[in-house]
């Protein structure tokens, strides 16, 4: 035990900073495994894809298609696109760090088609804490010194009671980033499983039921 504690003395300079290290790996790890994209993509890979035609009602089914709208479909703010699901960021520099000032989610309940087979999945009325999405925020613009918002930046920005300019009209310096889930994209969804009897027709679907996701295996409405 001495030389242990003597070993420890001699090298304390060299071992508590290798101890800060590891512990820092360790967290670095953790937050990385435990991140929502993981923990979804470990959830997607836990249950293998079917037909949409073979599967059962109450089952936690994995779907894998193309997204198609129901109604009219949504237009992103930032780059115009049709989509069903749109999440908009925009960030504005601080002295040090970027602020959040704008978190914007629209979302509609909308078909997933998948070799003739068709599902709907049911997102307009879950609850924000049944619903796990992941997104690539693949549009991004910028304003700031030199570099003015065009109008479309703006008129948002005016939407949301913001402006990207501050004292005397300098020009603030913000990011703006936008994901969508575009119609026709191909997209996994997954959810309790429902199937339910059609009201009305549906334009290429012959069936006088149809499938509908909601919710997670654990949450619903």
């Amino acid at each position: 035990m001495d030389n242990v504690l003597s070993l420890f003395q001699e090298n304390k300079h060299f071992l508590i900073p290798v101890f800060m290290f590891s512990t820092i790996i360790l967290i670095g790890l953790l937050s990385y495994y435990f991140s929502k994209k993981n923990r979804m993509l470990r959830e997607f890979k836990k249950t293998r894809k079917k037909s949409i035609n073979s599967i059962k009602r109450n089952e936690y089914a994995k779907i894998i298609g193309k997204a198609k709208h129901v109604g009219e479909p949504l237009v992103a703010p930032l780059s115009g696109r049709k989509c069903v699901y749109y999440h908009v960021v925009v960030e504005v520099k601080g002295n040090k760090s970027w602020r959040k000032i704008i978190d914007d989610v629209e979302n509609q309940d909308f078909f997933i088609s998948a070799a003739s087979e068709m599902a709907i999945v049911k997102t307009s009325n879950l609850r924000v804490d049944s619903k796990y999405i992941h997104l690539v925020k693949d549009f991004s613009k910028n304003s700031g010194f030199r570099k003015d918002a065009p109008a479309n930046l703006e008129a948002y920005l005016k939407k949301h009671r913001e402006k990207s300019t501050g004292l005397f009209g300098v020009n603030k310096q913000m990011r703006y980033r936008e994901g969508v889930i575009e119609i026709d994209e191909n997209i996994a969804v997954k959810g309790m499983a429902e199937w339910e009897s059609l009201r009305e027709p549906i334009k290429g679907y012959s069936y006088s039921k149809i499938l509908t996701l909601t919710g997670t295996k654990n949450k619903s409405f």
